[in-house]
């Protein structure tokens, strides 16, 4: 299974989530921005994940490029 996929997924699930909190027409404006700072929070800790497994993905590379005597 593909860590990076299941947290693409889930990142679409929390968009899909804040489209229903942004478009219900009878929730007040704080309401609305109460409700979206933790789906905003959980969507910045998974690209901030994403970001850091690319990172480690990249530096592993970089050290199996690396001749065995460095």
């Amino acid at each position: 299974m593909d860590i990076k996929k299941c947290l693409n997924d889930y990142i679409e699930k929390l968009d899909k989530e804040a489209m229903k909190i942004i478009g219900n027409p009878k929730t007040d404006k704080r309401t609305k921005n109460l409700a979206m700072k933790p789906l905003a929070s959980k969507k910045q800790i998974i690209k901030n994940t994403i970001e850091a497994l690319d990172l480690v993905d990249r530096v592993n590379e970089e050290e199996r490029s690396k001749p065995l005597g460095e």
